[in-house]
C-alpha cells in the first residue's frame, strides 16, 4: 500500500490564515497604521501555525526554538494592534515593546525563566484586552460606529484566548511532569491551533474608518477654554444628524463626530451616555432606524437599499438593530406601517 502523507492540523491552520491575509490585504487601505499592524498580527499567527507544525507534526527541533523566539511577540502585536483603533500609536503608546525585549533577553540569558516570562506575557496582554472589551465600543474612536461591537467581540475574544494559550502552556509543564509529556504533541497541535484560528479570526473584524485621521469635514469653532456642556453637544448632533444627515455617513466614527463639533472624543460619547443612557453606535444607529423606518413606510425599495442609504454598511447589521429599536424585523414592521410614514424614534 502506498504511505499516506500526514499533514498536521496546525499546517491547514497556517493554510486558512494565509488566505485570510490576502483577503485582508484586498480589502483594507494597507495605508493605515492599525490595519498594517493587524496584517502583521494575521502572519505572525500563520508563521506560528506552521512553525507548530514543523515542531509537533515533523519532530524539526529547530521550529521549537523560532516559535519560542515569536512566541512574546504575539500578544504585544494584538494588543497594539486593537489599541490603534482608539488612538494613533504615538511612541508613548509603544510601551508594549519592552515586553517582548524582556522576553528575548529571559530566552538568551536565562532559559529556565523565559516559559514563565512568556507565560505572564500572554495573561497579562489577554486580560488588558478583556479589561478594555469591558469599556464597551466607546473606546473605538477611530473605528466605523457600524463595525464597533463586533470589533470589541473579536478584542475579548482575542483576551480571552491569550488568556486560554497561556493556561494551556501551565498544563503541558503538568504533563511533563506528570506523563513525561505523553500528550503534549496532541494538546499543543489542537489547542493551540484552534487559538491560532479565532486570533486570526478576528483579527479580520480590525478596521478604521476612511479616513481615520484627517479631519474631511469642517469642524464647529469652539472657543479655547469654553466650557461645552451635555446639553450643548446634544444640541448640535441634533442639527448634524436631523438637518446634515451625517448618522447616513457609513464610515462615521466616533473621531469624526468629535471634530464636527469641535470637542474631545471623551466629551462626546460622555455627553450621549449621560443625556440618552445609550453608547455611541447605538444613538448613531438610532438615527439611522429611524430614517430606515420612513423609507420602509414611504417608499418601495429594497430592504437591502434603504439599509445602505440609511447608513449601515451591511444587511446583518442593519436587521439586527432594526430589531433592538423596534422589536420587528425589517419586512414585518414595512407590513404593518406601510404608507404611514411612520418613525419609531422622535
Amino acid at each position: 500500500m502506498p504511505t499516506m502523507i500526514f499533514v498536521p492540523l496546525s499546517l491547514f491552520a497556517s493554510v486558512f490564515l494565509g488566505i485570510v491575509l490576502i483577503w485582508f490585504a484586498r480589502t483594507h487601505d494597507m495605508s493605515h497604521r492599525a490595519h498594517q499592524l493587524f496584517f502583521v498580527l494575521v502572519a505572525l499567527y500563520s508563521v506560528q501555525s506552521f512553525l507548530i507544525s514543523l515542531r509537533w507534526g515533523y519532530d524539526v527541533m529547530p521550529a521549537a526554538s523560532a516559535a519560542a523566539v515569536l512566541a512574546p511577540v504575539l500578544p504585544v502585536v494584538a494588543y497594539l494592534s486593537y489599541g490603534a483603533l482608539s488612538e494613533p500609536l504615538k511612541p508613548r503608546r509603544l510601551w508594549p515593546l519592552i515586553f517582548i525585549l524582556l522576553n528575548w533577553l529571559a530566552l538568551a540569558v536565562l532559559p529556565e525563566l523565559a516559559d514563565v516570562m512568556i507565560l505572564m506575557t500572554y495573561l497579562g496582554f489577554g486580560g488588558l484586552l478583556v479589561r478594555l472589551a469591558w469599556r464597551g465600543p466607546n473606546q473605538l474612536a477611530l473605528s466605523p460606529l457600524d463595525n464597533a461591537q463586533e470589533i470589541v467581540t473579536a478584542m475579548a475574544l482575542t483576551g480571552l484566548v491569550l488568556i486560554a494559550s497561556g493556561l494551556t502552556d501551565i498544563y503541558v509543564i503538568f504533563d511533563f511532569i506528570r506523563n513525561e509529556g505523553r500528550y503534549v504533541g496532541l494538546i499543543v497541535s489542537v489547542v493551540q491551533t484552534a487559538f491560532v484560528l479565532v486570533i486570526g479570526a478576528c483579527a479580520a473584524f480590525g478596521r478604521v474608518s476612511q479616513p481615520p485621521e484627517v479631519n474631511v469635514d469642517t469642524p464647529t469653532e469652539v472657543a479655547e477654554g469654553s466650557v461645552v456642556d451635555d446639553a450643548h453637544i446634544m444640541t448640535q448632533l441634533d442639527r448634524l444628524f436631523g438637518h446634515e444627515n451625517l448618522h447616513r455617513n457609513e464610515e462615521l466614527s466616533l473621531r469624526r463626530i468629535a471634530r464636527r463639533l469641535g470637542v474631545p472624543d471623551r466629551k462626546v460619547s460622555n455627553a450621549i451616555n449621560r443625556s440618552t443612557g445609550l453608547s455611541v453606535s447605538q444613538f448613531v444607529n438610532n438615527h439611522r432606524i429611524k430614517d430606515a423606518c420612513q423609507m420602509l413606510a414611504t417608499t418601495q425599495d429594497m430592504v437591502l437599499v434603504i439599509s445602505l442609504v440609511a447608513g449601515f454598511a451591511t444587511k446583518s447589521n442593519f436587521n439586527r438593530e432594526f430589531v433592538r429599536v423596534t422589536g420587528l424585523t425589517p419586512s414585518v414592521w414595512r407590513k404593518e406601517n406601510a404608507g404611514s410614514g411612520a418613525a419609531v424614534i422622535g
